[in-house]
């Protein structure tokens, strides 16, 4: 998933703000509201939790990116309301009997200009995110198709992808090994057709609004940069019919209580967060906001491994051992959030699970001691004591900055001194993709339901491997994990990796999320899933419930 890295700004107000269609309007009491400041039953108010990076598919990477682009363009396969694999914009496929060529029959679709999507669209958009000029950090996840690596690292011509165009409205996919987890695959927005008409036109501007055209259910009308992002339905999307949203309006709420103070006054019908810090009186008061679900995203500590000490694994299973993962889960969160040792959620398919950090059964007084005997070993001390950074987003939400607090008071028991660093999210995006820190805060949401989109954020030279870790055993048990055709064989040199990784302290797994979102029961459509998706195609709004709800 899409990376769960994601939130930008803070917005300077005490109170809610009453948000009209077009924007915002003015400060009011969150413990009031008037029916006039509800719109229409076509209107969904979306707090998406940050201002987006990019609505480019081949260059995002984050949740907040792709909760509007899952609205604007379409995969091959898409989501049904569940998160589940349904037809997108291909509507028929097989297989060959060893699992290396699929075939794609496409929908005569048009883009929202009028303009056919063909599978030269599809071809088109698998090379522009392989070429090495497009630099996307998400390259790697192609690289189950045929000839992409090579492509990706300049070896071969973009034009040697194991993609093909049989026809105007058929697409033939050829692959490096069996993987019957391509439909999954496909959902990810990386991987979705781009109108290659318009990039050749605008070229890096086409995501903008006034040259963005879609495939999916919205159009992009508007994008008001640190204000909010406007979508409007599609009247040439294929099931334009059955779509009952109208317009969606994103804001950037990365101060989750000002964010539930806008829902509680009827301003927001969701949110892309829970602000932790209010979750006893949202328990109390508005339980029906909660969806305790369990998905598959886990917030860590990425370590650069480049950097002296952190380069010597002592250092990394002090700073492991240190970190009191229930204290922070169950008394700063306190969400319902599971503490973390191992870095793959449970539940994911086909994959045996079972792996910890070693020390998980340790006492916690036996493991700082431990810590501080590695730390000892690695040449530091009380009178000698590591001193480092960690980078933590400005906008960090309230619970956010008492967990870097908390860790910073943890890893002082073992001669860690660590100066909190906030940054704001596009800087301290930039400076983590640049490889520029010791320690950051950290979060990954699947891409699809498998081990692997975890595990490769580890591979040696995967795009969003910003801690730079690099173990020549733990990509070999990746890439033959990859190449198996027998899922269990395969789940089994997944654990194998993780495990390598786990004893190699390779990162610092904190805690598994539950449903990161509030949501009105009004607001139907909206269900709770595994993989933290919701495509506003499937959502309608009960008006009368809408209204009763703020008389």
């Amino acid at each position: 998933m899409t990376s769960r890295k994601t939130w930008n700004r803070r917005l300077a107000v005490a109170g809610g703000v009453s948000l009209a269609a077009g924007g915002y309007l003015a400060l009011r009491s969150p413990s009031t509201s008037s029916r006039s400041t509800i719109p229409d039953k076509g209107v969904l108010r979306w707090g998406n939790g940050a201002e987006p990076e990019t609505l480019d598919n081949s260059l995002s990477t984050g949740t907040q990116d792709d909760n509007i682009i899952g609205n604007l363009t379409m995969g091959l396969i898409t989501e049904d309301a569940r998160a589940q694999p349904v037809p997108g914009v291909a509507t028929e496929w097989k297989t060959s009997p060893d699992g290396l060529t699929w075939n794609f029959k496409l929908r005569q679709a048009q883009w929202s200009d009028g303009v056919p999507i063909t599978a030269d669209d599809v071809v088109f958009s698998w090379r522009r995110l392989l070429d090495p000029a497009t630099a996307a950090r998400y390259a790697y996840y192609l690289y189950v198709v045929k000839n992409a690596e090579p492509i990706n690292v300049g070896k071969l011509p973009p034009d040697r992808l194991g993609v093909k165009a049989v026809g105007k409205y058929e697409l033939e996919v050829t692959l490096e090994r069996p993987a019957p987890y391509l439909l999954q695959m496909l959902m990810h927005a990386c991987t979705h057709p781009l109108p290659r008409h318009v990039i050749a036109a605008k070229g890096k501007n086409w995501a903008r609004p006034g040259n963005h055209v879609s495939s999916g259910p919205f159009i992009l009308k508007e994008w008001i940069p640190n204000g909010h992002v406007l979508l409007e339905k599609n009247p040439r999307f294929f099931d334009a019919a059955n779509v009952a949203v109208e317009r969606i309006l994103f804001y950037p709420t990365d101060d989750y209580s000002a964010a539930l103070q806008r829902m509680r006054a009827g301003e927001l019908d969701i949110h892309d967060r829970i602000p932790a810090q209010r979750i006893d009186w949202i328990r109390a008061n508005l339980p029906q906001l909660l969806h305790p679900v369990s998905v598959f995203s886990v917030e860590y500590i990425d370590i650069n491994h480049r950097r002296a000490p952190f380069n010597d694994v002592r250092v990394r299973e002090a700073i492991n051992l240190a970190i009191n993962r229930e204290a922070i889960a169950q008394r700063i969160r306190r969400i319902g959030d599971t503490p973390a040792y191992s870095l793959v959620p449970p539940n994911i398919a086909n994959f045996p699970g079972g792996n910890n950090l070693a020390f998980k059964a340790m006492p916690l007084a036996s493991r700082i001691e431990r810590a501080r005997t590695l730390m000892h070993q690695a040449g530091f001390s009380e009178t000698n004591r590591l001193t480092t950074t960690f980078l933590i987003r400005s906008t960090a939400p309230g619970p956010y900055r008492a967990v870097a607090a908390a860790i910073q008071q943890m890893l002082a028991q073992a001669y860690i001194d660590i100066t909190i660093v906030p940054m704001d999210f596009a800087v301290f995006l930039a400076q983590s993709h640049a490889h520029d820190f010791d320690l950051s805060e950290r979060a990954w949401g699947a891409d699809f339901d498998d081990a692997a989109t975890f595990l490769e954020l580890l591979q040696t030279g995967s795009g969003n491997n910003d801690g730079q870790y690099s173990n020549r055993a733990f990509d070999a048990l990746l890439a033959s994990a990859q190449q198996d055709t027998d899922l269990v064989s395969r789940g089994r040199k997944l654990a194998q990796a993780e495990d390598l990784a786990l004893k190699d302290h390779a990162l610092v797994p904190l805690y598994f999320w539950v449903d990161p979102n509030l949501a009105w029961p009004y607001v139907k459509g909206w269900h709770a899933n595994g993989m933290d998706k919701h495509r506003a195609r499937w959502i309608t709004i009960d008006q009368a419930a809408r209204l009763k709800q703020f008389e």
